[in-house]
């Protein structure tokens, strides 16, 4: 029972790096064993999976969050960056062009 446990926390630790069909393969030997019911092993796939899950989305959002951060150090233009200069330049653009129509008005 205590070697069970055992490897249930392994599994929780590093749960993210795991697939689905080897958490039901070290659930499947526990249940064999006799060390947990199978009502229990259905309860333990299923929480397992949910905070593979959960590990999954925070695994993520911290690399994004660190990308994000080397971006911002280094100095790189992110899409976001060029499109807001497209935005400027088009208005710049239509400005001037306001102005010279106006100057040819005037100027006739």
């Amino acid at each position: 029972m205590r070697e069970s446990v055992r490897k249930l926390g392994l599994i929780g630790a590093g749960l993210w790096a795991i697939t689905e069909d080897k958490v039901n393969d070290l659930v499947k030997e526990l249940v064999d064993k006799g060390d947990i019911s199978k009502e229990e092993g259905k309860k333990v796939i299923q929480d397992m999976l949910e905070e593979r899950k959960k590990q999954k989305i925070d695994l993520e959002k911290k690399i994004s969050e660190k990308i994000q951060e080397s971006i911002s150090k280094a100095e790189i233009f992110t899409k976001k960056d060029v499109h807001e200069l497209e935005s400027r330049i088009e208005a710049l653009e239509e400005e001037i062009q306001r102005i010279k129509n106006k100057e040819k008005m005037f100027f006739k």
